[in-house]
């Protein structure tokens, strides 16, 4: 863990249990891989404080269909011993369907998570603080191409107190392969009912290679 850099909008604390997870499958289409054009954080990000009153009840844009808005970045990452810096990343809203992407689970777009796995390490999310009283699930839909033996990436979740210190890699629940079924899956998540919560979804990287995941319908119940 000492060769990370923690790049993040908030911080760590023990992750929530998991509650399950069921797939709805649809047709599946072939993944691709981006260049990683600096999506991620530079380390410039402001950490996330705790205001007077709680956030508003309730995800925004939980389907991405405007882009990151409601939405911060942040990443867990090895160094590329080729440059001596972490290793390449990206989040970006697409297009379902559009360019070998899979039909959008919900709405029209999705976020793709690319992360360079050549390491065979690191992890990149999405986050924003909530409002957790209310409910008692996180649910987010994941693609997989295919179903497979081989556990490539894991889904990264956390649900829970709004930390103190930057999330890292092990503040989330990467229980659950993210390769273990075909086509859209719907992952869920305790959550705890926190008036100053933290919801962060995104993918963790367990192979050599390069991977871009697809994730869609962040929401509570």
């Amino acid at each position: 863990m000492d060769r990370r850099r923690f790049l993040a909008a908030t911080g760590t604390t023990a992750f929530l249990g998991l509650a399950g997870c069921s797939d709805d499958n649809s047709a599946g289409t072939t993944s691709v891989t981006s260049p990683g054009n600096g999506t991620s954080p530079d380390g410039s990000t402001t950490p996330g404080t705790k205001t007077t009153e709680p956030p508003e009840t309730g995800l925004t844009n939980g389907s991405f269909e405007a882009g990151l808005e409601g939405w911060q970045v942040g990443t867990d990452l090895p160094t590329d011993p080729n440059t001596g810096e972490p290793v390449a990343t990206d989040a970006t809203v697409e297009r379902g369907g559009a360019g070998g992407r899979p039909p959008a689970s919900n709405g029209d777009r999705l976020l793709a998570l690319f992360i360079d796995g050549r390491q065979d390490d690191g992890t990149i999310w999405v986050q924003q603080q909530v409002d957790l009283r209310p409910v008692d699930t996180l649910a987010v839909d994941v693609h997989s191409e295919m179903e497979s033996a081989n556990t490539v990436t894991k889904v990264a979740a956390y649900a829970g107190a709004l930390p103190d210190t930057p999330l890292v890699e092990t503040a989330f629940d990467t229980t659950r392969p993210a390769d273990a079924h075909e086509g859209w899956g719907t992952f869920e998540y305790d959550t705890s009912p926190e008036p100053h919560g933290l919801v962060a979804v995104g993918i963790s990287v367990v192979w050599e290679t390069e991977v871009t995941k697809f994730l869609d319908a962040v929401r509570l119940r």
